[in-house]
């Protein structure tokens, strides 16, 4: 079961992250540094089956999952019509190399430990603010 945090009309990002640790970081930095509504899945099943309905405007996606590994999810999300043009943004701690080899191909990664700013950064240029005016 997702957990959706925010409300509104605010822009979702999907965060699918095992760790407890890394989804309250997730959830306590993207709630400081932006205004977006955000639903985390703690397992790649679980997203897999949730993700193409949720409409999500950025993925936030762990290579290293239970239940379904973050390359397959990644393939699978790839090729639904309903989330092949969401961006994601692949997290891992392993080298492009075995990244490669599991043949996921990512043009967004970002490599553990990262600096939040630099998720931050990613993010606000993936998902700019609608300007009223």
């Amino acid at each position: 079961m997702a957990d959706i945090a925010g409300v509104g009309e605010q822009k979702l990002i999907a965060i699918v992250e095992d760790d407890p640790r890394l989804a309250n970081m997730f959830r306590d930095v993207l709630g400081c540094f932006g205004n977006w509504r955000l639903c985390i899945f703690t397992d790649g099943q679980s997203a897999k089956d949730q993700l193409p309905n949720l409409g999500a405007h950025l993925i936030l996606l762990d290579v290293g999952l239970p239940s379904l590994d973050g390359a397959s999810l990644y393939k699978i999300l790839q090729g639904h019509s309903n989330t092949k043009d969401i961006p994601i943004i692949v997290i891992t701690g392993s080298h492009d190399w075995e990244l490669h080899r599991q043949g996921l191909k990512a043009g967004l990664l970002l490599r553990k430990p990262f600096n939040v700013q630099e998720l931050v950064s990613i993010i606000r240029a993936l998902l700019p603010e609608e300007r009223e005016g």
